[in-house]
């Protein structure tokens, strides 16, 4: 359902994968999209590939933020 593999190997640690890819990578994580309005639109273009942008909010030391999603097709 989400990014982390459930359960996972490490016991000390819940989200584990969240604690590397965030933090010291600098990754923006998007979990459980509705993707079914820009796989209906694709449908009706015939087109199946588009660029999603989900810009986070530029706080420095944040681990979650609002985006503001954008599908270009």
């Amino acid at each position: 359902m989400g990014f982390e593999v459930r359960p996972n190997e490490f016991h000390e640690s819940f989200q584990p994968l969240h604690q590397i890819v965030i933090p010291n990578m600098g990754l923006t994580v998007g979990e459980m999209w509705d993707l079914e309005r820009i796989g209906q639109a694709c449908a009706e273009r015939g087109r199946f590939d588009f660029l999603l942008s989900a810009q986070p909010l530029p706080i420095t030391g944040a681990v979650g933020s609002p985006i503001n999603p954008i599908a270009t097709l």
